[in-house]
């Protein structure tokens, strides 16, 4: 984290995610048309929802039971981010939840973008990111957004990856951009390192 850079807190950041997210797609270019407007009613509709239950008693709850409201919350919102099963590009395997599985695409030219796991979250999280990439034409690329940074994987030269991810609350997605890609992409996703 910069140094001078006052952090936020998980509320301030799902706020910040939803005001992203209404105006903006995963990738950060805007939307138009019926796509935004749909976004626009639903996060109306949202804040619309936390008056109304703010109104009704949620400060009575303990500080536990309202995190997790906000954690629900923020994760079905964000849900629509990631890619539907019949869209993708590969084919992906939950484990625990939207944050971990396994990803597995054979591509023959294919161009295009998976976002494979993620979400909303005011909760932090740590993964365990692994896999591998044979290119044989054209490009991959797995791209870790966290929040507004994004990070691209780098391959070694027998195209092994692996990272460990430390996300804050907000909006954590791991995604894989096709680019005329012929060759096989596998992602693995998990909160702790499997034994070797």
């Amino acid at each position: 984290m910069k140094s001078g850079r006052r952090r936020k807190n998980g509320f301030a950041i799902f706020l910040s995610e939803l005001r992203q997210w209404c105006c903006f797609g995963i990738s950060g270019t805007p939307e138009s048309g019926k796509a935004k407007m749909r976004k626009v009613i639903s996060c109306v509709l949202v804040l619309g929802v936390m008056l109304h239950v703010t109104g009704c008693g949620i400060r009575n709850l303990d500080r536990e039971e309202v995190m997790g409201f906000l954690d629900n919350l923020a994760g079905e919102i964000a849900s629509g981010q990631i890619t539907q099963d019949r869209d993708l590009i590969g084919e992906r395997l939950y484990a625990e939840d939207k944050y971990t599985g396994r990803y597995l695409a054979e591509c023959g030219g294919e161009t295009g973008r998976d976002v494979v796991f993620g979400g909303g979250s005011v909760e932090s999280r740590k993964l365990y990111l692994c896999g591998y990439m044979v290119t044989y034409s054209g490009k991959a690329v797995v791209r870790i957004r966290m929040n507004e940074d994004v990070v691209e994987l780098e391959p070694d030269e027998e195209g092994y990856f692996e990272t460990s991810l430390n996300l804050e609350g907000g909006g954590n997605y791991i995604m894989v951009k096709y680019e005329n890609f012929c060759g096989t992409v596998e992602v693995t996703s998990g909160y702790s390192r499997a034994a070797d």
